[in-house]
């Protein structure tokens, strides 16, 4: 069966790097496949999407990361997917996460009537980790249904 090379990557480390059969991917159109001998393609990745790898020959074997963010690029049978956020989805702690969402939404709270630029890229910045910490709540909780 006919591979190729597939990266999942986060601004500050890879979370996957190795050959896959099988890709599907969470465009912001819409979920698409990728197989071996795909054309060209680059896609803005939907937030909140999870990825699925078929990992090898064994169709059983299957890795899923949930993205927020970033893009997908497609070329000469290399799957590039980067993301803004990402985790293994099997690695979500929804304790965890939710004392994170909890103080992002403190941090929130004490600098929303903030003038001050260094304040408003702080508050900027905890609206995104937000965002993707109820990503993952959102994901863990349908899951569970």
């Amino acid at each position: 069966m006919a591979v190729m090379r597939c990266t999942v990557a986060l601004p500050d480390r890879a979370l996957f790097q190795g050959e896959v059969s099988y890709a599907s991917i969470p465009g912001t159109d819409g979920y698409f496949g990728v197989l071996p001998g795909h054309e060209l393609a680059v896609s803005l990745n939907r937030e909140g999407g999870v990825v699925t790898l078929t990992v090898g020959e064994n169709e059983q074997d299957k890795r899923q990361f949930l993205v927020m963010g970033g893009a997908t690029s497609v070329l000469d049978d290399q799957v590039t997917v980067l993301a803004r956020f990402g985790c293994a989805v099997e690695d979500i702690d929804a304790e965890a996460v939710k004392a994170e969402a909890d103080e992002c939404r403190a941090i929130i709270a004490d600098l929303g009537s903030s003038d001050d630029p260094q304040d408003q890229a702080t508050l900027v910045t905890n609206q995104k980790k937000l965002e993707w910490c109820e990503a993952q709540l959102k994901h863990v909780s349908g899951a569970a249904a």
